[in-house]
């Protein structure tokens, strides 16, 4: 368990999945994770990534592959992952023009299932780019269950946490019982 903070944000790291939250005791700035991302060093981007046009996020199969999990930032960007089959297809920025799309071999992703027990019901795919892991994740506070789920993508650069995108509306998750290798820790 790791506890961050930067930016005013706060970020609590169990295993691979993070809870995000403002930071009282932070500095104010105005940072926003999605420009982080937006703006980050090429070292985020992977050389061979290209951009494709994306699929409607809401749609639970595309020409892509079937929807592991879809959603929209705030800035109305897609953060999208498809099952290829023999690989996993992952997807980040405008719907138009995604500013990342890879496609990384099914035996190199990975995933975290929550295992019924606590408070927190959790779940998560892995998916490595170099030395760059974006970690999509979705999760709810079982006892808050009128609370929105916490959804979107956490990015790691050496092992280190760098910034989370968030969801903002039209989450779809197919994260549950997901057929891929368990995430080490």
């Amino acid at each position: 368990m790791r506890f961050l903070q930067s930016g005013g944000r706060c970020c609590l790291v169990v295993g691979i999945v993070a809870f995000i939250s403002s930071c009282t005791s932070a500095p104010a700035a105005n940072t926003d994770p999605a420009r982080d991302i937006a703006e980050a060093p090429a070292a985020l981007v992977a050389p061979d990534a290209t951009a494709a046009d994306a699929e409607d996020p809401l749609e639970t199969t595309s020409q892509s592959g079937d929807v592991l999990f879809a959603c929209r930032t705030a800035q109305d960007k897609v953060i999208e992952v498809y099952d290829m089959g023999a690989s996993i297809e992952y997807v980040f920025g405008p719907k138009e023009q995604p500013e990342l799309v890879l496609n990384v071999p099914r035996e190199q992703v990975s995933t975290y299932q929550w295992r019924g027990i606590g408070r927190y019901e959790n779940y998560s795919v892995s998916i490595p780019n170099g030395d760059t892991v974006y970690i999509v994740f979705w999760s709810r506070d079982r006892l808050g269950i009128d609370r929105p789920p916490e959804a979107g993508v956490s990015v790691e650069i050496d092992g280190e946490y760098v910034t989370t995108v968030d969801c903002a509306t039209d989450i779809t998750q197919n994260l549950i019982g997901v057929d891929l290798s368990p995430t080490s820790f």
